[in-house]
């Protein structure tokens, strides 16, 4: 996901509320900054080393989540200063492996092949393709189709160069800051943890018999997004795997692969089964892709994975509000059950499927979409056309196979438009329903957009930038801190969705980062805004993509980046 221009390594971020923070209706321009929630000074201060901490009893986690989200609020002061760690970000000596492996295990190859679908990617993404319950139940995840998934979920598809000469890999799905905190395991009568840079599998566990169909397990490293975003990183953890899991929904569905998305899962038994610490490394979500059980054995009936992979970073910070955000939001196998149950009062409905735009190219493919997409680094100040944003947002927002939300969905959404045909300039709500509110009418729609999102060009360049947002308290009443996971989850995968969408009629769309509390007071709501979208029409065509182990590598990139540097620049 595209995001604010970073600090530099060894800059200190400055806490400040940004003026007019405290009136919905004004917005000052003054203090342009990427500025975040806390004061940072070079050093580092990490939790001593200790045994994994996962918990293995049902708990709510309420406190450590709103301790967690009221000390990561862009603009406003902390509510726990003194738990911020102070460490240096973006510390070129201590930077993340950007990908997992395992020295001593040799790789099992992919077919390097995509498996082409049929059905035009506007339908797809519209919800439009079925599938008979026969044809499902007969479908076989070989391993080209396997490899196919994977790719379009999380493969690496251009590659750039730094000043050095070192790679900067680009992937199929967004990122903030294109750290790809997220890693994937595949699950079946066997355990592998899938490896984008070669497309192979590495073999953990032989002959575990836990799923009757593929499952894919989502696990992230808090430290490779931390690095850059301290503790409000773990928050990118869920957005940036809810962004993966659209890619991954959407090429399930162009296969006729039913896909059910868990984010109630026991998490210990699950960190055991791929042989994480559940610190370093988390569960994140569940993916079955098919039908059938999971049967996961308890944590102790596994013996240790083996296979050890190389360490993330030459120092691996833990910042203790992220640990115990993590640690008192899992569940014990005996709570999940429960758990999806109260997801029922707490979720909204939402349609499954909308009307496909009458623009969109017959012939084009979910596939040739992917590869198409890259987070959208200038936007013209153009008009867009009305189905970007009224197909666009219908396409994203509809319902979402997540246990966290069997009614549809979770969130609402808030709107700033800018420049759309047909649509009035300000901040609209959007319903689960598909209504429309008009919140905001303003003339200077743009310059307001642009304050939003941390003073980013980006916010305000669009044609229209959304805001996922949620209602915190009956949330995290009935859901407790998990809620706040798997909302989280599925802004990630609205916002995934939003730029496959526009990317579908030749737009662009990138994600950005927001002064949160001024996101609210300006929309009039009570909602919090958890993530944000900015959509419109890009200034620059979309860079080649590569095939599975063979990314394409990139020119001119840094060009790209001096021109945004000097946009964020602009008055």
């Amino acid at each position: 996901m595209g995001a604010c221009q970073p600090d530099g390594p060894g800059r200190t971020r400055r806490a400040h509320s940004p003026e007019g923070a405290n009136n919905p209706g004004r917005l000052s321009w003054r203090h342009p900054t990427c500025a975040g929630w806390s004061t940072r000074r070079s050093g580092t201060h990490a939790l001593p080393r200790r045994a994994p901490v996962v918990h293995t009893a049902a708990v709510d986690g309420r406190t450590a989540v709103e301790a967690l989200h009221g000390s990561t609020t862009h603009g406003e002061p902390p509510t726990h200063p003194d738990r911020l760690v102070r460490f240096r970000p973006l510390d070129p000596t201590n930077r993340p492996a950007p990908l997992k492996t395992y020295p001593d295990v040799e790789p099992v190859p992919l077919p390097r092949e995509l498996r082409p679908s049929a059905a035009p990617a506007a339908d797809v993404l519209s919800g439009r393709v079925a599938t008979s319950q026969e044809a499902a139940n007969s479908r076989k995840i070989d391993e080209g189709l396997l490899g196919t998934l994977l790719f379009l979920a999380a493969g690496i598809t251009r590659v750039a160069r730094t000043a050095g000469g070192d790679p900067l890999w680009f992937r199929s799905a967004m990122s903030a800051g294109n750290l790809h905190p997220v890693e994937i395991y595949v699950v079946d009568d066997d355990v592998h943890h899938y490896q984008p840079l070669n497309h192979a599998l590495v073999p953990l566990r032989r002959g575990v018999h836990v799923s009757d169909a593929v499952t894919l397990v989502l696990t992230g490293i808090p430290f490779r997004t931390c690095w850059k975003y301290g503790e409000r990183g773990w928050r990118h953890l869920w957005w940036d795997a809810g962004a993966l899991l659209a890619n991954l929904l959407a090429a399930a569905d162009a296969h006729g692969v039913p896909a059910q998305v868990m984010a109630g899962f026991p998490d210990a038994a699950v960190s055991a089964l791929v042989g994480i610490d559940g610190v370093d490394e988390v569960p994140l979500a569940l993916v079955r892709l098919g039908h059938g059980d999971l049967r996961l054995p308890s944590p102790d009936a596994l013996g240790p994975v083996v296979a050890r992979a190389d360490p993330v970073a030459r120092h691996v910070l833990r910042f203790p509000l992220v640990v115990e955000a993590q640690a008192e939001t899992a569940l014990h196998a005996d709570a999940v059950a429960g758990w999806r149950e109260a997801a029922r009062t707490v979720s909204a409905p939402a349609p499954t499927t909308v009307e496909p735009p009458s623009g969109a190219d017959p012939d084009d493919r979910v596939e040739d979409v992917i590869l198409r997409r890259g987070s959208t680094r200038l936007f013209r100040r153009e008009r867009a056309p009305a189905p970007l944003l009224a197909w666009g947002l219908g396409a994203a927002t509809r319902a979402v196979p997540l246990d966290a939300a069997p009614a549809g969905t979770l969130l609402e959404h808030l709107v700033n438009v800018h420049d759309v045909e047909g649509a009035e300039p300000g901040g609209y709500r959007h319903t689960a329903a598909g209504t429309w509110e008009m919140h905001v009418a303003r003339e200077d729609a743009r310059r307001a957009g642009r304050r939003l999102c941390l003073d980013q060009p980006l916010g305000g360049d669009s044609a229209y930038t959304v805001f996922q947002a949620a209602r915190l308290d009956p949330l995290l009443a009935t859901l407790g801190g998990r809620g706040y996971r798997a909302a989280h989850l599925e802004a990630g995968i609205v916002a995934g969705r939003l730029a496959l969408a526009a990317v579908t009629l030749g737009g662009g769309a990138t994600g950005l980062t927001f002064y949160d509390g001024l996101v609210s007071r300006y929309f009039g709501t009570g909602a919090a805004p958890l993530l944000a979208t900015a959509v419109g029409v890009p200034e620059t065509r979309p860079a080649p993509s590569g095939t599975p182990g063979r990314p394409v590598e990139l020119s001119g990139y840094g060009r790209v980046m001096d021109r945004l540097a000097a946009r964020f620049n602009r008055p």
